[in-house]
């Protein structure tokens, strides 16, 4: 039974360490991502980055210790992050960074009209022109019938072969066209992961509550 618990012990401590280092990824991810998506949704991912490196610490500690008090408040916290996860992958608008990105679209093509060069960063990182294509710019600039070198390859223009003909909606479209595959599977996985978690900090928890009432006999 020693070694068993041994490993349990071990393995539960591995798997926190892991689970910080989750933690901090999600916190990172919504830090950086804090303009590519809606301010509640990034609320959302640093609070739920924060909770999950609080909760690996009560794991690390109780584990350690051997306390059975540390790791029953520990699979408390893991039962409320459980919930919070299925909250999650229930509540969760789909298509939630496309729409935005799509949105920051339409905002940047009707800034461009008055303000030349608001679309600069959206056609270099998707290598697109215009809203729905180069000839966008042939309407806002029926005074000079030219692109903007970001709408090309190389962000030059002199070769017409460079030009990147299609819109920028279209293309952002088709780069979020994987997300809400990619979140389901991040998110299953962290069900999943959380899951594993419990139920061994409970196996734990039971183990070191029954060996403190044998000593207290």
């Amino acid at each position: 039974m020693g070694c068993a618990t041994g490993t349990l012990k071990y393995s539960l401590f591995l798997f926190n360490a892991l689970w910080a280092i989750l933690g901090i990824l999600v916190l990172v991810f919504g830090g950086l991502g804090w303009g590519a998506m809606p301010e509640m949704y990034a609320i959302g991912i640093l609070v739920l980055g924060g909770i999950i490196l609080l909760i690996s610490f009560f794991g690390c500690c109780g584990a350690v210790r051997e306390s059975p008090r540390m790791l029953w408040t520990y699979v408390t916290l893991l039962l409320v992050l459980l919930g919070l996860i299925v909250a999650f992958i229930i509540l969760s608008p789909k298509g939630v960074f496309k729409d935005y990105a799509l949105k920051e679209v339409e905002n940047q093509w009707e800034l461009e009209k008055t303000k030349p060069g608001s679309m600069d960063f959206i056609q270099k990182t998707y290598s697109c022109c215009g809203r729905d294509g180069a000839r966008d710019y042939l309407d806002i600039k029926f005074w000079n019938s030219t692109v903007p070198d970001s709408c090309c390859k190389e962000n030059s223009c002199v070769n017409p072969l460079n030009l990147n003909v299609d819109g920028c909606l279209k293309r952002v479209e088709e780069a979020f066209s994987d997300e809400q595959n990619t979140l389901s599977y991040f998110q299953w996985g962290l069900l999943g992961f959380d899951a594993v978690i419990l139920l061994l900090a409970i196996v734990l928890a039971i183990h070191y509550t029954n060996r403190q009432r044998r000593y207290n006999y």
